[in-house]
């Protein structure tokens, strides 16, 4: 190591003798070096006063470290100025590089000694905790790169990747409601055959004031299989912001036999951290190797490492039951619409398929839910409004590990499971849907009993009792277990696993020559050296890997979504939908837009559904579409998912089209449009954010609009077909004739005046040109008005750019429409701004050559004149 000199010291000093030579053996504090130095102190003379005076003093520096010294790095008589100079270089004996409770494991000294000169304590050696199950055992930075180097080389000799898997809600589902037990002992429950697999396990001293708590656990489907094929390809670990008691028995029974995961268990205990999860807590020097597997993607930042899963919530209603330590996600937009699509899917256990219900993120589950939160939430929140509590602030922002905070979310963790004991909001959701089975049931009697009294048909509701039975057991079936999601990530971890290595062996293989290369054994072949059959500079980076894959999922298609975002807009861009979506190649904007291709609804005639029902181009689906082409990694076919239009919004009437146009309008060019389809009033100050800027105009000027006012379109017209010089007349022309003739008439039809048709003129090869109806003149062009007007605007500037085409009904059709282009969609002229540009530069060379030719005509009569 390199001796340093500590803050300590009076520094100027001088190095007057080397008490040490190379190659000596050196102990701890042990004398290197004399040297003196300068200070100023006060001295008292014979008459008692005092005064301050310099002087001299000499000292000996010890050793800071053991070991032997190699070189001296200062020479007797040097004058050292400041600190951080280094002095020797030593061959420590132990660099304690791996401590224990601070001690150094393999020399056993104590690291916290420390003496005037340590700038340095020796417990700072070892910072990196990469240890599992122990936040003591502490190593050094080369220690920890070492340690990572040997891992990956064991990894890719064995091909396999390093998988981190959270526990709640990714791969189990837990629950501390006492009424799954009693479920469980009773076989005519409706809920028996989804509870009777359900594992439980008691902590003793966990629970409200540590008198124990018993823990319901269902595993997710297919999640054995699962594992077993999965291990084969990585090498698991458990990361869970459970306690580490908690960890353990879930690992007992998903992996009994310790095959799978090992010891390879952190929780909360050890993390580090109670609010949020980092790769570098196991991994603190390499992750290209890791991939993640969570319900969560906010804990970790949305790391390119990680695979969000869509959440198990097969206890419905109770959530992860550890998320009191996790931020509050946003609340959700409550949807209307609630379809169950049959889909027909693969299934884990067989090649066979099999028509599966596959409930949307609209389903009764989710109202259920909604249910449970308001009925049974802690007492002490249950005031509380929408906004965020100071506990709950301080979580989002990164604070949550202030020990005052810690504690306030313990106690709401035990007052969470209280509730749940308390309360148990399975047995009162069951009570809710029985009820609203039952009466829907006495509904359809009576509706029964009406036909057979009209009909005189037998009685519907004349059932067996046995027929009766089966009917309220499929009717009041509260649990319900048809979650896939472990099968097609399966395949998606399968898929990353695979690219990973043939990346990684193109790469070893390009480095090497090629195969055809080594094959022939040529001489210019690159000698890879490779260790333990692994070449660590070739490995390929998972963050650059998965990215890559999921953005072709979704690529090309481009959203909006109603009635699926958090009701607060400002948490709309930062919510798991949103971010899935782009993280899936899905471009998601706010409004609805010409190349928009996909609506996302989570309720039916919602304005921007209306908006999207008259382009037939566009997609309107439930999110039950993006939620399984992003569980599935491709983009699934939109049918089965397509929400029921409205005929009236497909077709609307022409009474309507006026305010479906100005709806339009109004949400896309201020985005005021709420999502219930009510438009906002918008201030002064808003209006004036999308207003464009005001025309800055000499003092005197006008505008150049107002000088429009009194035109003679005619005039402008026949002008216009001077410039073109006798050109025959192309499709350019004629639309350009066709938009003056319309206009004019429109204006003499508003004026009350007559209808004239438009002019047509014959031109010769002198460009003049004769008209060939009543009431045309010949124009004048060295002194036309058009000239005039266009020199006029030359000397003037204006900031308006953006100008919006009014369309104006021809005569004699309907008014009230704003039709453009045909599809009734009001558009901005800059789409053609390009083909005016140069249509208008084409115009001024025209008229400028016209200005030259007319110049020239004048200057030789003049010299006719003369002569």
């Amino acid at each position: 190591m390199l001796l340093e000199l500590p803050a300590s010291l009076h520094y100027p000093i001088t190095i007057i003798e080397l008490l040490k030579q190379p190659n000596d053996d050196v102990a701890k504090r042990e004398e290197l070096f004399k040297y003196s130095f300068k200070t100023k102190v006060l001295e008292g003379d014979s008459f008692g006063e005092e005064k301050e005076v310099e002087k001299t003093f000499y000292a000996k520096f010890p050793s800071s470290a053991e070991g032997t010294l190699t070189k001296w790095k200062i020479r007797e008589g040097a004058v050292i100025s400041s600190n951080r100079t280094i002095i020797a270089e030593i061959v420590e004996v132990c660099p304690h590089d791996v401590q224990f409770g601070g001690m150094c494991v393999n020399c056993g000294k104590d690291m916290t000694e420390v003496s005037y000169n340590t700038d340095r304590p020796d417990n700072s050696r070892a910072q990196i905790n990469m240890i599992h199950d122990n936040n003591s055992l502490r190593i050094s930075q080369d220690e920890a790169t070492r340690v990572e180097e040997e891992a990956k080389r064991r990894l890719l000799k064995s091909k396999k990747l390093s998988l981190v898997v959270d526990l709640d809600q990714t791969i189990i589902h837990a629950t501390v409601d006492p009424t799954v037990a009693e479920w469980q002992q009773d076989p005519e429950n409706p809920n028996y055959e989804s509870v009777k697999d359900v594992r439980k396990f008691q902590l003793i001293d966990d629970g409200p004031g540590g008198r124990g708590c018993w823990y319901y656990i269902k595993l997710r489907p297919g999640l054995k299989s699962f594992l077993e094929n999965i291990s084969k390809l990585y090498e698991l670990h458990i990361y869970t912001m459970g306690t580490r008691a908690y960890a353990q028995h879930i690992s007992k029974i998903v992996d009994p036999e310790r095959k799978i995961f090992g010891d390879r268990i952190l929780s909360r205990d050890e993390s580090g951290s109670l609010t949020a999860k980092n790769l570098q807590r196991l991994f603190p020097v390499d992750t290209k190797m890791v991939v993640i597997i969570d319900d969560r993607g906010d804990v970790w930042k949305w790391s390119d490492n990680l695979i969000k899963v869509t959440p198990y919530d097969f206890f419905v209603g109770i959530g992860d039951i550890n998320s009191s330590f996790l931020p509050k996600k946003p609340d959700m937009a409550a949807p209307d619409v609630k379809p169950e699509i049959e889909v027909v899917t693969e299934v884990a256990n067989g090649d066979s398929a099999e028509a599966v219900k596959v409930e949307t993120s609209d389903s009764p589950k989710s109202e259920d839910s909604a249910d449970f939160t308001s009925q049974s939430s802690v007492k002490s929140s249950e005031t509380a409004d929408t906004d965020q509590s100071a506990l709950e602030v301080l979580v989002s922002m990164g604070g949550g590990d202030d020990p005052t905070v810690l504690d306030q979310q313990s106690s709401k963790q035990e007052e969470t499971i209280a509730a749940q004991q308390q309360e148990r909001p399975l047995a009162q959701m069951q009570k809710q849907k029985d009820a609203e089975a039952d009466a829907a049931e006495a509904a359809e009697a009576a509706e029964a009993d009406g036909d057979v009294a009209v009909n005189g048909t037998p009685d519907s509701g004349a059932l067996t009792k046995t027929e009766s039975n089966e009917h309220s057991k499929q009717r009041h079936q509260l649990l319900i277990d048809n979650d896939n999601e472990l099968y097609y990530l399966e395949r998606s971890l399968t898929k990353v696993h695979s690219n990973f290595f043939d990346d990684y062996e193109r790469k070893l293989s390009k480095a090497q020559g090629g195969r055809i290369a080594a094959l022939r054994g040529s001489k210019g072949v690159n000698k890879v050296s490779l260790r333990d059959g692994a070449d660590l500079e070739m490995v390929p980076d998972i963050k650059t890997i998965m990215p890559q894959m999921k953005l072709r999922v979704l690529e090309g298609v481009t959203l909006v979504m109603t009635g699926v975002l958090p009701t607060n807009p400002f948490f709309a861009e930062t919510s798991d939908i949103w971010k899935l979506a782009q993280s899936f190649g899905a471009r998601v904007e706010k409004e609805i837009r010409k190349h928009t291709t996909h609506v996302i609804a989570g309720r039916p005639r919602t304005n921007k559904v209306r908006q999207a029902a008259r382009r037939p181009h566009i997609k309107i689906v439930t999110r039950a579409w993006l939620d399984t082409s992003i569980m599935q990694w491709q983009r699934v076919e939109e049918e089965p998912y397509l929400i029921p239009i409205h005929p009236d919004d497909r077709n609307p009437a022409p009474g309507d089209d006026d305010d479906v146009a100005t709806v339009t309008s109004n949400e896309e060019m201020h985005g005021t449009l709420s999502e219930d389809g009510e438009i906002y009033e918008d201030t002064d100050d808003e209006l004036k954010a999308f207003m464009p800027d005001p025309l800055e105009l000499d003092e005197g000027g006008v505008s150049p609009v107002e000088t429009l006012v009194n035109v003679d379109w005619g005039d402008v017209d026949a002008e216009l077909a001077e410039f073109m010089d006798g050109e025959p007349a192309d499709s350019d022309n004629e639309s350009v004739n066709s938009m003056g003739s319309e206009s004019l008439n429109s204006r003499a039809s508003e004026s009350g005046g007559e209808l004239t048709s438009p002019r047509k003129r014959k031109y010769n090869r002198s460009g003049t040109s004769t008209p060939t109806e009543e009431g045309n003149e010949n124009v004048e062009g060295s002194g036309s008005s058009l000239s005039k007007r266009v020199k006029i605007a030359r000397a003037r500037s204006t900031n308006l750019n953006l100008v919006e085409r009014a369309s104006t009904p021809s005569v004699g059709g309907t008014e009230g429409s704003a039709e453009v282009n045909g599809e009734g969609d009001e558009e901005l002229l800059g789409d053609d701004d390009d083909d005016d540009f140069d249509f208008d530069k084409e115009l001024e060379a025209e008229m400028e050559k016209e200005e030259q030719r007319q110049r020239e005509n004048s200057r030789d009569s003049s010299n006719s004149g003369l002569l």
